[in-house]
């Protein structure tokens, strides 16, 4: 079997999923020691593996809420202003750095 064969067998066989992610709103999930935590829309993935890249077999995959990536995407942001603000404390600076919710309700909070 070609590589180039076997990369569009894994392609077709991600069909199923890539029908559910659109129908549902969802996005596809990846996490493993060597890439970390990975989110990909359905658009994203699509656009990779056109250019020959994310090309992994449905058990790769979980498909998952948005949500989720938000919540990770706030948990990284809190962190990060955390260690600045940390740094600058210890380094006697009067600068600080605070997140803040912009018009309504937390998204990420919602479940």
């Amino acid at each position: 079997m070609s590589v180039e064969f076997g990369k569009q067998a894994i392609v077709m066989s991600l069909k199923p999923m890539f029908e559910k992610a659109e129908a549902k709103g969802l996005w596809f999930f990846h996490e493993s020691s060597e890439v970390g935590e990975l989110w990909c829309s359905p658009e994203y993935l699509h656009l990779k593996q056109s250019q020959g890249e994310l090309i992994w077999a449905p058990e790769h995959w979980e498909l998952r809420s948005p949500l989720g990536y938000m919540k990770s995407l706030r948990a990284q942001a809190d962190q990060i202003v955390k260690e600045f603000n940390d740094l600058s404390k210890r380094f006697g600076h009067d600068k600080s750095l605070e997140l803040s919710e912009v018009a309504g309700a937390d998204p990420a909070a919602e479940d």
